[in-house]
């Protein structure tokens, strides 16, 4: 696990932003090549790739990052989401996390994973599949929005919290490369906790959840603990099954996305304590800001949570 000080993320942040940024993607970068070098020598007989991780833990963009990497080698990569095998709100009993006495939804119960799990042998048997779609806005599942074959030479990258749930793998693990991204450093200020990566997925998802999903911060945080409840629960348990993995933290991304959360975590310190994450109230205003816009990357993985 890389540990990164604030002092560091401060001083490159005000004196370099612009070759800290391209430090940053280019680490990242070289780790999703090795990625791509490692399917694409595996291609012929496992066209399936499965990217499994945490909340937050930029599967959608390396997916994308992956697809790309692997066209430049020759190879075509289609795409499916996991978040699009969600069932519609209102079709059936979402299970309760007791724990936290909210819903569980991060439950596999809330996707239709035995659908899923047909289409991807399908695929693998070069056979068609109708795929869906889900709009997160109605919360409502769409059906055979597009159809899907793969060709001999083409691989299918599919990324979600629940790629390695053994209803996914069990029939699949000799067709399919298994890929785990995780956001898998530190952040330790001058005075008090470090910020643990769940604390930085935990930005990453606040800003996203706000900007894209309709849901403010103050829902994001209430939901929190559930959501750790459910990678303890549905991902963790399933780790080992990974044959490759991913850090796909920038350190520059936090000073970003503290600036963009600070109002809306002023007025937050309770409830950021009663979700384990106080030690990110206490660097509140000890963040140095980056004027990004001109210097990111378009395909950066922050985009997927900063727009």
């Amino acid at each position: 696990m890389a540990e990164f000080t604030l002092k560091y993320i401060n001083h490159r942040a005000h004196y370099e932003a612009a070759a800290f940024i391209m430090d940053c993607e280019t680490h990242y970068r070289k780790q999703v090549s090795m990625v791509a070098d490692e399917i694409a020598a595996n291609s012929s007989q496992k066209p399936i790739v499965l990217l499994n991780g945490p909340s937050s833990s930029g599967k959608t963009t390396t997916n994308d990052r992956l697809c790309r990497a692997l066209e430049r080698r020759g190879i075509h990569a289609e795409t499916i989401s996991m978040d699009d095998y969600y069932r519609t709100v209102g079709t059936y009993e979402v299970p309760r996390d007791t724990e936290n006495d909210v819903p569980d939804l991060e439950s596999p119960e809330c996707m239709n994973l035995p659908l899923l799990s047909q289409h991807l042998a399908r695929l693998a048997a070069g056979e068609e599949i109708e795929v869906p779609r889900f709009d997160f806005e109605t919360r409502t599942f769409i059906p055979d929005t597009r159809a899907l074959r793969l060709d001999p030479d083409e691989v299918v990258l599919i990324e979600g919290i629940h790629a390695f749930n053994p209803v996914i793998m069990g029939d699949l693990a000799h067709a399919a490369t298994s890929v785990y991204l995780s956001v898998a450093s530190t952040v330790v200020p001058q005075e008090g906790a470090r910020l643990e990566p769940y604390m930085l997925r935990f930005l990453r998802r606040a800003l996203r959840d706000r900007l894209f999903r309709n849901s403010p911060v103050a829902e994001t945080l209430g939901q929190w603990k559930s959501v750790r409840r459910g990678e303890r629960l549905y991902i963790r348990p399933f780790r080992g099954q990974a044959n490759l993995t991913v850090d796909t933290f920038l350190p520059y991304e936090i000073c970003i996305l503290m600036q963009k959360l600070s109002d809306d975590l002023q007025n937050q310190q309770e409830a950021l304590q009663k979700a384990d994450l106080a030690p990110v109230y206490a660097v509140l205003g000890n963040i140095e800001p980056i004027e990004y816009k001109n210097i990111i990357p378009e395909d950066s993985v922050l985009h997927e949570f900063i727009g």
